[in-house]
Formats: structure tokens, sequence, C-alpha cells
């Protein structure tokens, strides 16, 4: 009786996995796809998702932040925790990012950077470029197009990229965001070459989106199994829908 007792608490401690996730904030549109995939694969998994700027979720994971997967904005903040000793394994490519600019103002943004020069744009949105690549990746793309000096005063910053979002379609006149927020079905009111349109990678470099497993997920077999899907064919297919370029 007591072996059939311990065998059924055991089969219902492993009934359901959870796996914590903290993971840059350009790919929120991307996870609800993520999640289904992933689930059809392990139904029992249980994937708990924190969504923040790479450099703030850094902060919490050496503040100990029970994080098992880091899925960072770019190599550097992965890779910064592999080297301090917080993750188990360099960084893996697992996506390389776009930036678009938006506006819900009416701009002619077939002018490309050009139009931030239009005296009537008094607001420009990116993200805090020291913790979120994307916006780093706007001001290196300002700074290549010659006109950092002519628009720097209009610049505003917002805490992550998905703020960044939100600002731009709230106030902002222009906005520089992820790419991949643009592809979700709840922005597609917006139409690229209208709304958006996408950034010149020559002029920024490339965003390589880096995936860690960190040290809490060392035991967790469900850190492993993620870390392989991400980096596999369904993972690719579902990052390559929204817009992400390998």
């Amino acid at each position: 009786m007591k072996k059939f007792f311990l065998a059924a608490v055991l089969a219902v401690a492993g009934f359901c996995a959870d796996l914590n996730i903290a993971a840059a904030a350009n790919v929120t549109y991307a996870f609800d796809d993520i999640k289904a995939e992933f689930k059809k694969l392990n139904p029992d998994a249980n994937l708990n998702v924190s969504l923040g700027s790479s450099g703030k979720l850094v902060a919490q994971v050496k503040n100990g932040a029970p994080f098992e997967v880091f899925m960072a904005a770019n190599m550097d903040f992965a890779n910064g925790l592999y080297k301090d000793g917080f993750a188990m394994n360099e960084a893996a490519i697992y996506a390389k990012g776009k930036v678009a600019m938006l506006s819900v103002r009416g701009f002619d943004l077939s002018k490309g950077l050009e139009v931030l020069k239009d005296p009537k744009v008094k607001t420009i949105i990116i993200a805090n470029p020291k913790t979120a690549p994307y916006g780093t990746a706007s001001i290196e793309a300002f700074k290549n197009a010659g006109i950092y000096d002519a628009i720097k005063d209009k610049i505003i910053e917002a805490g992550s990229i998905s703020e960044a979002l939100s600002q731009t379609l709230k106030a902002g006149d222009v906005g520089f965001i992820a790419a991949s927020s643009m592809y979700s079905p709840k922005m597609s009111k917006y139409k690229e070459g209208k709304d958006f349109v996408l950034l010149d990678s020559k002029l920024y470099t490339s965003i390589d989106q880096g995936i860690v497993i960190l040290k809490n997920g060392e035991k967790n077999e469900l850190a492993k199994k993620f870390y392989d899907f991400i980096l596999g064919e369904k993972g690719k297919a579902i990052f390559q829908k929204y817009g992400y370029d390998f």
C-alpha cells in the first residue's frame, strides 16, 4: 500500500513540469506560438515567461531571479552571463532581429530616415540603448545615416522595446521598434510601406539574439528540451513568421 501511495505521489509530481524563462521584449508577439507548439511536444510543460529589456533581465538573474533559460536580444547580454558564471553554455543565435520605423501620424516614411528632420516631427521614440539592443541599433543607424546631431534633441527613450511600441502608438510622432511586433495579428491594421517600413539593415550591426541555459536550469530536463526546440526547425519557422532572419 505504501509503495502504491509513493508511486502515485511521484506520478503526480512528475505530471506537470515548470520552466522559468527570461526573454527579451521583442519576442513578445512570437511567444504565444512558441508556447502552443512546444506544448504539442511536451503537453505537461508549463512555461513561465518574464519579458523585458535584456539589460534589466540580466540584472535580475544576477540578483537571484529563478530563471532557467535566457533569450536575450543580443549575444553580449547572453554571453556576459556565461562569462560571469550564471549560464551553462555560450550563447547560440536563435534569430536575427530587424528594426522597423513606425508612425501612425501620417508622416511619409518613404523618405526613410530623412523624414526625422521634418520640423513637424517633434518626438522620436526608441528603446533605452543602455539596456535594449534595438535602441542601440536605432542610435547606430541615425549616426551612420548622418542625421543624429540634427535629431538628437527629439529622441525619447522608452524602458524597453515593447514600451517603445506602446509610446509610439499612443503619442510619438515616429518610433523605432522591433519589426517582429508588426507581424502580430493584433497589428494587422498597420500596413508596411504606409505605417511602417523596415530600416536598412546595413545601417546597424546585425542584431544576433542569443539563448543560454542558466545555472538554475542545469537539472531541469525541460530547459534543454526548450533550448533545442528554439534552435530547431519548429522554432525557426515561428521566428521566420514574425519577420526575423537567420
